[in-house]
This record gives structure tokens, C-alpha cells and sequence, in this order.
């Protein structure tokens, strides 16, 4: 807090500063105390006596305490210590059993359990006196009383004896002390007995009963009471309660026990508590009450106890004054005491007289301003004796409460006392005065560094001491005090100290604080530094965040550099007041930087979240609001009101909002049909928080209501009330009625069945009426279910139908009539004029006359038109249904028709193929299309109505015109040699006409480009056509189509060249020699077969990133090739390919190993190393076990089927191999170098078959496709006991002859 100031300003203000201190002067004649600080440094300083420890107002001490008067003070010089007695001096060192402390008047009477008179003379009014050169000091009067230890009085107590229903006081009655003791009811077991609102301990100690029951009889009520101070519990004689029983007990009106009469004074003390009580008896129990009377109870002070038996109001004031009631009632009455509370006071201070170092000269003032009901008195008193008008050494007055000291000298040094009185106690209270001349000191540090930031406020300090009080200037870069303070944003305060508000840079510099200038002129310099200060520069920003969501709240701010060496502090955050800390415990808070994010909100997340950064001399903060939104609470208080017959108004209360506004409310409801099920009934808007329900009769409702805002729907609110509506007739009758037979003599009535929600009544059923549509009379029937059947009906006869709900409080509205029909029967006529139109080679119009109407007996469908193909005694057949709409649907006629042969075949007993079109009742024409040209059709219509067909009309015979062929059955090619192409075809499957020829082209295709087309024509008989001197190295493509008198088909396609590029050559008899560096491979073309170019490579196996070596091409008819650069000591694999236009095709592959050792060996054989050791071990010892296994199988008689014994003869390369392993390698097919000449053909004779692999043929069954390759496929012989059924999947090609088979 500011001292007083000192004026601001110069000039003018000089005057006006001089002007007001003496009119204070003047006004108030006194000067504000000095405190001497306790830095303040002066050598053999004295300084009066000041009391700091004393005894209570009042001890209470038994013979066994220990008893001790306390009094402690200090000073310079130590003060000494005298006590008085009852107003007499008083030595302590004189008596013997007293104890005293050198520099200290405190003593302790040791009194050794006697409680004599020797004890009881230390009873009385004793104070203490600390005094020194400069005064003397008093403590307050401290009343020690001497008590024995309490007793209590034997005595015989006889027994109460009462009846069932009565009250009954148990007294107890402690031993008088002047402590009161806490009272305590229980047994000789120390068991203590229960106390309730029928039995109560009172405050006096007597145990109170206001009604008596039979188990209250017992003969140990003992009253226990516990004097804290003397350490002692001492017990009273048990008594004895017998209760007998009573055949009259009646209740009683209630009637106080305590207190008595209808009212009582009671003084209450100003800051103790106030206990008031209320005990009655009556049966049944009273129960209690209390009010204030024109007035409130103290809000937060009054407390009920002891089972609103007693009032307590703690900390009472002058306001508790006032009258008080105790109301007790039961069944027969009431009954009621006022207590008159009236509050006074012992005496309290409002403001203590202060000590005080005063200069010579000045006027004192000491203030002793205590109040206190009653008023108290007060005296004053000078080192302990009374303060007279006669001291003629002291020029003093008193003004009222107050002691006032004029001119002070050194000689008025003392120590005052203050005393106040008044029937409730005494206070008082010490206060010297310390008149001396002190020298000026500042106490403040020397060239003082002060660092604000702007628009701070800045406090230079210059703490002096001096007495008198010294004077303080301030000036900075030559002003004087005058002029820094001319600036109204400087101020000086009375203990130095320089205060400057808004600091701005200019105020930046050195300032010197002068303490007495014209005298001792001790001066300090301090330096004023303005930085920039701390500003928020993105402050964080309010969000609403979903629940589980994550809210992140940015905070950057501007800090002065000079604040920070490196990095400038992240900011420091608090919620609602609180920081926040990030633990290692804990996600929920995570610190990024100048970011706090929150993840996973919840609602207790909500809050306002202000950011704080902060230097070293200021700080800047800012604040954003987090709102966690969340589906709403569900509405609570539902309420049903108005209802009526068939509505109710339900209202509700809104439950929280969560932050999002509540869009609607749904309104759901269950019955008694289902009080599981809850359907909505309605939506009510947000802004509405009542709805009028509309319901059905004779139903027991319950409503619930669910809030929904943007995050979804709260919770179901509890259920409402039950409603139960009154039943009625029905409201409303069934719908989609409809009538329609499933048999020629009935009638079905279906309807779609109400609601049992919508019965309204008991007894509900459904009423059907039903007539011929040509009749008046009406005819009835009532049902359960929503299906009734009308029987002996005529055909397809229109009805009228009725269907109407009815319960036992009446029928329902008027029903709508609906027409329905009884059951169809077939059709009677069929189609007449039957007719066909050709459109185009494939496509005519059929039409006909449509039948009588009422020849159909039923709803017309259609019509259907049926046609017959014969052809390669073949049966298609195709239908497709287009349905008429009625009413009234014209005829619908059925048409079929059918291709019995084609012109080129003669007429066949075989069924034929047939189509079917269903067209609508409404047309009398259909269009048959994708019909065979050059074909014999025949068609028929039908009428059919939902029952079935009609009879069908006569079949009508039509014929189509020829048409163009279809691309000839089959195209090959064949290449004999290499100069010669053989081309071979069949007739197309589909001619469509008389065939009158064929037209091929082709054209030669090289690398230089493409050729014309070249045109040749052919008969109908010529089936195939040869091409000489054929270019061996091109490729040939041909195009072959038929010819009818209607024209060209489409052409079949082949494409080949007489170079069997990509074929397999045959070989037989392959070996291989090796040497260190190269390998000799042989082999001996088979005869009959042309000489066909392949590819030989090879790879190393001994290196894991080795590539294959592609070597040149050769011809099957060299018989004789050589590696050569191979490595010595190396194993090597070897592939014979074909390249075709694919790819490149594998047809046979081995293993070779070259002589000599492997350049490894030359450094380091394997073989010493441990791991091959271990691995030949594992090795042996599993081919061990293997021989043991079949030795012991062999020995049991264990038998090999044969087929296992053949396939285990033959060699794994003689193998015919499936397609789908064609060109593939196998590691375990591979076969040592031993310069075996056996043949290829010759592996394959374990099978059988002195055939060469090109009698299996599937082996080797390549087909290509249109892209270049071939087309052709092969067509060797095969014989059924082929290996594996190795078959080929289509003819033979003519183009490239088969190969051998697969070589390994």
C-alpha cells in the first residue's frame, strides 16, 4: 500500500504544499510515529520495555498441576521484574516453594499434591511489571484459582419407578468446579446408552426421557463426569428406572421440561457461542423446531444438535439480537418457548494506542479506542501508575478516548498504558513513547538497478530512518526534487520511495535520492532501465470443440531480447484460474510449443484457458473459451395434462444443452400391446418444450421424449405417467381391398389388415359385404382375418365388394365399393387370318384378327406367337412376355412358330427348333426376327388370359430367301518344303444358300513391306490349293470366303511361312564331352525331317548373379558344336532354345561339369572346413536311418504295388512332359556327364513303345494366335496309352510338321 504522498508539481504548487502543512498542523497537532527498522545501525541504542509473553486472564489448578505465572519482555537495557498480589507487592523469590528464572519474571509454585491451605493462598489477582531506564511495562491481571480435586458425594438413590408412556428425568448433578466437565451416561460396562429423539441428554447433565418403554427398565444408570483440567472422570451412583406396564397409556400433549414458562432472558456474549435448549416430554414423541422471530436464522453460524434440541450460533454478534422460539408438537398439540436473546460485549479494541520514536518537540498522540456493551471505562497510566491532571512534568490532555502529548522531550521517554473495563472484563494495553534524536541513515542499496517495462509503474526506493524524520529529495541529470516532480507521472511517498506511472523510455537514466540536503546530505544513486514490454501478439482464440474431439489453443507473444539469451520461454497456461502441468502420467494436456492441446475433451474440460507469458520484470495474458459440445441431457419433469378422449398435453423441462442448441424433440410412446416397443409419434420443435398428442382409443399410453442437436440424440427421459384413452368405434376401414379367384367357382377378398392400435374397442372384427354386380341385394359375413372367400361363384363374373372394421362400441365409417372378379377359366377361340409380310431376308410381320371378347373368360394377357425351325434336329426356343393392362384389355393372342428345315435338306420326322413371342392383348401383329435365311418355318397364335391358353390357330408355312454363307468350316496350311505352301479348306457350316464358289487373297509379307493383294476364285467342289516357289524367309497371309447368289460371307484367316522358324527340331542321340575349358556337344539328326536353326547357351552355377550365354544360332543338320572359354572345375548348365514369335522355347537342357580343379580349391578347399564336416555327418546318418527303415519294412513281408515298380524303372529324361511344363527346368531331372550315345528314342523303350516322342504328340502342342504365329495345330498319331494323357487340344498344323518331344 501507498504511504501519503507528497504533492506533485513546482511552482504555484511550492506554495499551495507549504499552505497545507500548516493547516495540518494547525488542524491535528500531532506527527505519525517512526518505527526504529531493524536494519538501522547505532551503537548502544536503548529502548524501552515491551512485554511478549504474560499468563491467561484466569488458571484454574488443582494440587497436582504444575503451576506457572508467566511474564517475559524485552528491552535495552534488560528490564527488570516485580509482581504484585491482589493489588500488594509481591515477591516470589521470598516464598520457598516458588521457582525463579534469573532474567525472567516468570515463576512456577511447586506445590507437591498439597491441597491445603499452604496450596489455597496462591489464590488470587496477580500482575507483573518489566521496567527499565526508559519505562515500565504491565501485563493484564491474571486470576489463578486453586481448586481440590473434584468429588462426588455419597449417597443413596432410591429407584424411579414410572409406567409404560410417562417421561422421567434421571439427574446427575456434578461436582461445582469452575470448569464445567463433559457429562457422560452409561452402564457399569461403560457401555453408553443411546440417546434419540424420545431420550436426551440435556446441557445441565440430566438424562431426559419423554416417553417411557418397557426396555428402558435397568438398574445401572450411571452419570460419568469428565473435569478436563484436574485429568479426572468421577462417576455417580447408578439408578435404577423400573417401568411397569400400564393397560390405560394414552397419548399427552407435548410439555416442556426444560426451560420453564413460556419465555426466558438469555445474555450472550459478543464472539462466544450461544447454546440454546429445548427439551420436552409427550407421547407420541414431540419433535422440535426453531424460528427467529422477525428475522432469519445467522445463514452459515446457527447449527442444530442433539436432535433439534439444541441451537447453537457461533461467533454471535450485536446483529443476533433478538427473540428466539422453540416450537415442540406432536398429534395433540404444540407447544412453544421464546428465549430473549439479548448481546453484550467485554471490552474490544477498535484501535491500540502504538509505540512510537518520536524527535524532540512533536506533539503524540496515542489512541485507546475500545468499545463494548456496556460501555467500557477507561484509564490511562504511565509506567504503571495511574495518569493524573497533577503530573505537572508531562504537558498532556485527553480528548475522549485518546492521550495527547505536547513538546516532547527526552524526559517524556515512558511507557503508557491503556486500560478498559466494564462488567463483562478488562483489556489493556502498553505503548511507549521514545523521544530521541537519531541521525539520518538510507537504508536503501547504492546504485540500484531497476528494470521495468513501459507503461509499468516504476518504484525507485530510498528507505531512510532518522528522528526527526529525515527530509528526502530526488533529481536526475541536474533537476532538482521540484522539477522531476513537476512530471504528473511522478510522485514521492513520505518514506522515500520515487513512484512513476506509465514508465516510458524517456524516463530511462540515473536518478540520485538526498536525505537532509542543507544537512548530513547522504545521497544514493539507482539506475532506471525501460524495456519493451511483454505483448500477446495471437492470443488464443474461443472454440467449441465435440465431445472426444481435440481442442488446440495457440498463444505466440513479443518479448524484449535483452530478456533472453536463446530461445524465448514457451508460454505458461491456466484453466479457470488453476495451471496446468503436463505429467508423465497424463494425455490429456500436451504442450507444442505456443500450442495447448486438448485431446479427447469431456465436459469437465470446459473452461476459460488464459495464456500467460511472462519476462523476468512483467507478463501479458490472454484468454480463450473452451465449450465442449455433446449430444444433449435428456428432458426431465415430463407432466401430463389436459387429457381429453383422444389427446393428452405433455410438457417437459430441457436438460443441458451441451453447448449445441437443441434442434427438436422426439416424442415416443409404448402401450400396453407392447410396453417394450417405442415408436415415435411425434417432433416438436426446439423453441417448444409442450406438445398436443393426438391418440387412439381404448389404449394405456406412456410417453418418453428425447432431445436431438447437432452431435445426435440424447438419452430417453424417464417415462411419464400412464394414460389410459376411452374406447370407441373405429376410426377408420381396412385398405387395399381387392377380389380375384385362384379356382373357376370362388372368389378371394383380401384386404390389408388395421392395426391393433387402431381397434379403438374390444370385440373387433371385420364386416365384409359382397354382391353380383348386376344384383341389389347384398349379402354379409364377419371375420377375424383379412382374407374371406366367397364359393360357387360363376367364371370371371364381376363383384361388388365392401369390407368395414367393427368392434362392440359400433361399426366403422362407410366403406368405398371395390369391383372384383371370381376365378378365370381358359380361353374358348383361337386367332383367324393368320398372315405373314417379309421385311427383309431375316425379319417379317405376322398379324391376325383378334378373338371375341367373350370368348377369353378372364383378364386378356396377350397373345403368343409360337414358330418352328427345323434343322439339324436341333430344339431353340425363345420367349419373351409383354402383358396388357385392363380395364377392359383388348384380346391377346398367342403366336408360334417354328424353322422345319432348310431348302438345301429334305423335309425331317425329327421335333424342330422353336420360338416363342408373347405380344400385348392390344396388338394384332408380331415381328419375328434373326431368322435362318434359306429356311422352312412354320407359326401359330394363341390367346391366354391369367387362367392359361386358348387353342392355337392353324400353322402357317413361310420359306426365307437365301442369304450369304458363313466363313468356311476349316482353314490350314502346310509347308512339305521349303518353297512350297499347301492350302486346304471346308465348306462353311452355315451356306444359307446355294454355294457358287470361293474367293481367296493373300498377299507376301517381308521385311522390305507388304505386297498387293493377290485374287483367286474357286469352285464349289475345290477344297484346297497349292502355292509355288514360295520366298522362305517371308511370311504369307490368306483370306478365304464363300459365295451364294446373295453375296459374299465373311472370310476365315491363316497366315505361315515355309520356314520353320519356331519349330522343334528333331533330334537323337545327344552326348557331351568336357574338357578343363570347353565341352564338345554331338547329336544325330533324326531322318525324314528338314533342318531347323536353334539357339545353344549356357549358364554358370557356381556364381549367384551369373548370366545366361546366349552362343550363335546352329542347324540341326551340323551334328556337332563346342563351348569354349568355360572355367575349369565348373558346373555349368546348357539349354538348346527355338525362338518362335513369342518367345524363346527350351527343348532340351543338362548339366556339365569341367575337368580340373575349381579355382577355389587353388587357395582353400571346402572339405576342411567344419560346417562340410557337418553336414556330410547329417547326411550319412540320414541315409542310415532311411536303410534302416526299409530293411526292417523288407523283413516284415511289406509288398510294392506293380506300378510302383514300373514307374521306378523308367529314367526320369525319357518322360514325356506335360504342356504345362514345357520348356520348364527341374534340378532334379539333371543327369551326370558320362558320354552315354544312348538315343533319346531309345530312354523311351521302358515304356512299351517302340515309338519315337513324336508319337506323343500332346508333348509338344503349341498353338498361336493371330497376331503372326501360327494357327495350325498338330495331328501325329497318338495312342491311348499315352503317359499322363498327354493330348493335344486341337488338329494337327499342316504348317509345321510335329516335333519328337521334349528333350531334357
Amino acid at each position: 500500500m501507498k504511504d501519503y504522498k507528497e504533492p506533485r508539481g513546482g511552482g504555484p504548487r511550492i506554495w499551495a504544499l507549504a499552505l497545507l502543512q500548516v493547516l495540518v498542523l494547525c488542524v491535528s497537532w500531532t506527527q505519525a510515529a517512526l518505527q526504529i527498522p531493524p536494519d538501522y545501525k547505532q551503537e548502544n541504542l536503548m529502548m524501552p520495555p515491551v512485554i511478549t509473553e504474560q499468563s491467561p486472564r484466569t488458571q484454574a489448578v488443582y494440587s497436582s498441576d504444575e503451576i506457572s505465572l508467566k511474564c517475559e519482555a524485552t528491552g535495552q537495557p534488560q528490564p527488570t521484574f516485580r509482581w504484585t498480589k491482589n493489588g500488594q507487592f509481591f515477591d516470589p523469590k521470598a516464598d520457598p516453594q516458588i521457582v525463579t528464572h534469573v532474567g525472567s519474571g516468570t515463576f512456577s509454585i511447586v506445590t507437591n499434591g498439597n491441597s491445603g491451605s499452604s496450596f489455597q493462598k496462591y489464590q488470587g489477582l496477580y500482575r507483573c511489571y518489566a521496567a527499565n531506564e526508559l519505562g515500565t511495562a504491565i501485563t493484564a491481571e491474571s486470576r489463578l484459582i486453586t481448586e481440590s480435586p473434584p468429588k462426588w458425594q455419597k449417597e443413596t438413590i432410591a429407584p424411579i419407578e414410572v409406567e409404560v408412556g410417562e417421561s422421567v428425568v434421571l439427574p446427575c448433578k456434578p461436582p461445582v468446579s469452575t470448569a464445567l466437565p463433559r457429562i457422560y451416561w452409561m452402564d457399569m460396562s461403560l457401555h453408553h446408552f443411546t440417546q434419540s429423539p424420545r431420550v436426551t441428554q440435556g446441557r445441565n447433565g440430566n438424562l431426559y426421557f419423554s416417553n417411557v418403554e418397557k426396555g428402558d427398565t435397568k438398574n445401572n444408570y450411571m452419570c460419568h463426569a469428565h473435569f478436563i483440567g484436574a485429568r479426572t472422570i468421577v462417576q455417580k451412583e447408578p439408578i435404577e428406572l423400573r417401568v411397569r406396564d400400564s393397560n390405560s397409556v394414552k397419548n399427552r400433549r407435548p410439555r416442556l421440561l426444560m426451560p420453564e414458562g413460556e419465555r426466558s432472558s438469555h445474555v450472550a456474549l459478543r464472539g462466544h457461542s450461544l447454546e440454546l435448549e429445548c427439551i420436552a416430554e409427550g407421547l407420541p414423541t414431540p419433535e422440535m423446531t426453531w424460528v427467529r422471530r422477525e428475522g432469519v436464522m445467522p445463514e452459515g453460524r446457527a447449527i442444530l444438535e442433539n436432535f433439534n434440541k439444541l441451537l447453537r450460533i457461533e461467533n454471535i454478534t450485536e446483529s443476533d439480537d433478538g427473540e428466539y422460539q422453540c416450537t415442540v408438537s406432536n398429534v395433540e398439540g404444540r407447544e412453544t418457548h421464546i428465549y430473549i436473546v439479548s448481546v453484550e460485549a467485554a471490552p474490544y479494541w477498535v484501535r491500540q494506542p502504538e509505540s512510537g520514536v518520536y524527535g524532540p518537540g512533536e506533539t503524540v498522540r496515542l489512541n485507546c479506542d475500545v468499545e463494548g456493551k456496556p460501555k467500557p471505562s477507561v484509564v490511562w497510566k504511565i509506567n504503571g501508575e495511574p495518569l493524573t491532571d497533577t503530573d505537572s512534568e508531562l504537558s498532556h490532555s485527553v480528548k475522549g478516548s485518546s492521550l495527547i502529548l505536547h513538546n516532547v522531550q527526552s524526559r517524556d521517554t515512558s511507557v503508557f498504558q491503556c486500560e478498559a473495563n466494564n462488567t463483562h472484563g478488562t483489556i489493556i494495553a502498553n505503548a511507549y513513547i521514545y523521544v530521541i534524536s537519531l541521525p539520518a541513515q538510507i537504508l536503501s542499496p547504492d546504485d540500484q538497478l531497476y528494470i521495468v517495462a513501459e507503461d509499468q509503474e516504476a518504484f525507485l526506493d530510498c528507505r531512510n530512518f532518522g528522528a526527526p524524520r529525515p527530509e528526502v529529495t530526488w533529481s536526475r541529470d541536474g533537476k532538482d526534487s521540484f522539477s522531476i516532480l513537476e512530471n504528473p507521472r511522478f510522485s514521492l511517498y513520505t518514506n522515500g520511495t520515487l513512484h512513476i506511472t506509465s514508465a516510458s523510455r524517456e524516463d530511462s537514466g540515473q536518478f540520485i535520492c538526498t536525505a537532509n540536503p542543507e544537512a548530513e546530505n547522504i545521497s544514493i544513486s539507482a539506475t532506471l532501465e525501460i524495456r519493451n514490454k511483454t505483448v500477446i501478439v495471437v492470443p488464443p482464440r474461443d472454440q467449441s470443440v465435440p465431445s472426444g474431439g481435440t481442442a488446440e489453443f495457440s498463444c505466440k507473444a513479443s518479448y524484449d531480447s535483452r530478456h533472453f539469451h536463446s530461445k524465448q520461454p514457451d508460454p505458461m497456461w491456466r484453466r479457470d484460474g488453476h495451471k496446468i502441468a503436463e505429467t508423465a502420467d497424463s494425455s490429456k494436456y500436451v504442450f507444442d510449443g505456443h500450442k495447448l492441446v486438448i485431446d479427447e475433451v469431456e465436459e469437465q474440460d470446459e473452461g476459460v484457458y488464459t495464456c500467460i507469458a511472462a519476462s523476468s520484470i512483467d507478463s501479458d495474458e490472454a484468454s480463450g473459451r473452451l465449450l465442449v459440445l455433446d449430444s444433449p441431457d435428456p428432458p426431465v419433469d415430463l407432466v401430463l395434462s389436459d387429457p381429453q378422449s383422444r389427446s393428452v398435453v405433455l410438457s417437459w423441462t430441457p436438460g443441458n444443452d451441451h453447448n449445441s442448441p437443441i434442434l427438436e424433440y422426439v416424442i415416443e410412446y409404448s402401450t400396453m400391446l407392447n410396453q417394450d416397443v417405442w415408436s415415435e409419434l411425434t417432433r416438436v420443435k426446439d423453441s417448444e418444450t409442450a406438445a398436443l398428442l393426438h391418440l387412439y382409443p381404448f389404449l394405456k399410453y406412456q410417453f418418453r421424449v428425447i432431445a436431438v442437436n447437432a452431435l445426435g440424440k440424447s438419452r430417453a427421459s424417464e417415462v411419464s405417467d400412464s394414460l389410459e384413452t376411452p374406447a370407441s368405434a373405429p376410426d377408420s376401414n381396412p385398405t387395399g381391398v381387392r377380389g380375384e379367384g385362384n379356382q373357376t367357382d370362388n372368389m378371394i377378398i383380401h384386404w390389408q389388415p388395421i392395426r391393433q392400435l387402431q381397434w379403438c374397442g374390444p370385440g373387433f372384427k371385420y364386416q365384409v359385404l359382397w354382391r353380383q354386380a348386376d344384383e341389389s341385394e347384398w349379402r354379409e359375413a364377419y371375420t377375424e382375418s383379412p382374407v374371406f372367400v366367397v364359393t360357387g361363384t360363376p367364371p370371371f363374373t364381376p363383384y361388388h365388394i365392401r369390407v368395414r372394421a367393427t368392434n362392440e362400441r359400433g361399426p366403422g365409417p362407410e366403406p368405398d365399393t371395390i369391383t372384383g372378379h371370381s376365378g378365370e377359366d381358359l380361353p374358348l377361340s383361337s386367332p383367324m387370318n393368320v398372315a405373314v409380310e417379309f421385311l427383309n431376308r431375316t425379319l417379317v410381320n405376322v398379324t391376325w384378327s383378334p378373338v371375341p371378347r367373350e370368348s377369353v373368360r378372364g383378364h386378356l394377357k396377350g397373345y403368343k406367337v409360337r414358330g418352328h425351325l427345323h434343322s439339324f434336329a436341333r430344339t431353340l426356343t425363345l420367349t419373351l412376355t409383354l402383358t396388357a393392362h385392363p380395364p377392359p384389355p383388348p384380346p391377346v393372342s398367342q403366336v408360334h412358330y417354328w424353322r422345319s428345315r432348310t431348302l438345301l435338306e429334305r423335309p425331317k420326322r425329327h421335333a424342330s427348333d422353336r420360338f416363342s413371342l408373347t405380344v400385348p392383348g392390344g396388338r394384332s401383329h408380331a415381328l419375328l426376327s434373326g431368322l435362318q435365311p434359306f429356311s422352312v418355318y412354320y407359326v401359330e397364335v394363341r390367346v391366354f388370359n391369367g387362367r392359361g391358353e386358348g387353342p392355337a390357330s392353324e400353322p402357317l408355312r413361310f420359306d426365307t430367301p437365301e442369304g450369304v454363307p458363313g466363313p468356311p468350316a476349316f482353314l490350314s496350311l502346310d509347308s512339305p518344303s521349303e518353297s512350297l505352301l499347301i492350302l486346304q479348306w471346308q465348306p462353311p457350316l452355315q451356306p444359307n444358300g446355294n454355294l457358287t464358289g470361293y474367293e481367296l487373297h493373300y498377299q507376301q509379307i517381308n521385311e522390305s513391306g507388304n505386297s498387293h493383294l493377290n485374287d483367286v476364285e474357286f469352285k464349289p467342289h475345290e477344297l484346297n490349293w497349292t502355292v509355288l516357289e514360295v520366298d522362305p524367309r517371308s511370311l504369307y497371309r490368306f483370306y478365304l470366303k464363300a459365295r451364294t447368289s446373295a453375296g459374299v460371307g465373311p472370310h476365315a484367316f491363316i497366315e505361315g511361312s515355309a520356314l520353320l522358324e519356331g519349330a522343334l527340331p528333331k533330334l537323337d542321340n545327344i552326348s557331351m564331352v568336357s574338357g578343363k575349358t570347353y565341352s564338345n556337344i554331338s547329336w544325330v539328326p533324326r531322318e525324314g525331317y528338314r533342318g531347323v536353326e536353334f539357339q545353344i547357351q549356357y549358364l554358370n552355377k557356381h556364381r549367384s548373379n551369373s548370366r545366361w550365354q546366349v552362343l550363335e544360332k546352329v542347324s540341326s543338320t551340323q551334328s556337332f558344336y563346342q563351348i569354349q572359354n568355360l572355367e575349369p572345375g565348373t558346373s555349368y548348365r546348357v539349354q538348346f532354345t527355338v525362338k518362335n514369335k513369342t518367345a524363346d522355347v527350351c527343348f532340351w537342357e543338362h548339366s556339365i561339369q569341367t575337368a580340373g580343379p575349381a579355382l577355389s580349391e587353388l587357395h582353400d578347399g571346402f572339405a576342411t572346413q567344419g560346417w562340410f564336416i557337418g553336414l556330410i555327418s547329417a547326411v550319412i546318418l540320414l541315409l542310415l536311418i532311411l536303410l534302416i527303415g526299409c530293411f526292417i519294412k523288407r523283413s516284415r513281408g511289406g509288398k510294392y504295388s506293380v506300378k510302383a515298380k514300373e514307374e521306378g524303372q523308367v529314367d526320369s529324361e525319357a518322360r514325356p512332359m506335360k504342356d504345362e511344363t514345357f520348356g520348364e527346368y527341374s534340378e532334379n531331372e539333371e543327369k551326370p556327364d558320362s558320354g552315354s550315345q544312348t538315343s533319346i528314342i531309345a530312354d523311351l523303350k521302358p515304356l512299351g513303345s517302340d515309338d519315337s516322342l513324336a508319337d506323343y504328340g500332346g508333348s509338344v502342342d503349341v498353338q498361336f494366335n493371330e497376331d503372326g504365329s501360327f494357327i495350325g495345330q498338330y495331328s501325329d498319331k497318338k495312342e491311348s496309352s499315352t503317359a499322363a494323357g498327354h493330348e493335344s487340344s486341337g488338329p494337327a498344323s499342316p504348317v509345321n510338321p510335329p516335333v519328337a518331344g521334349l528333350l531334357e
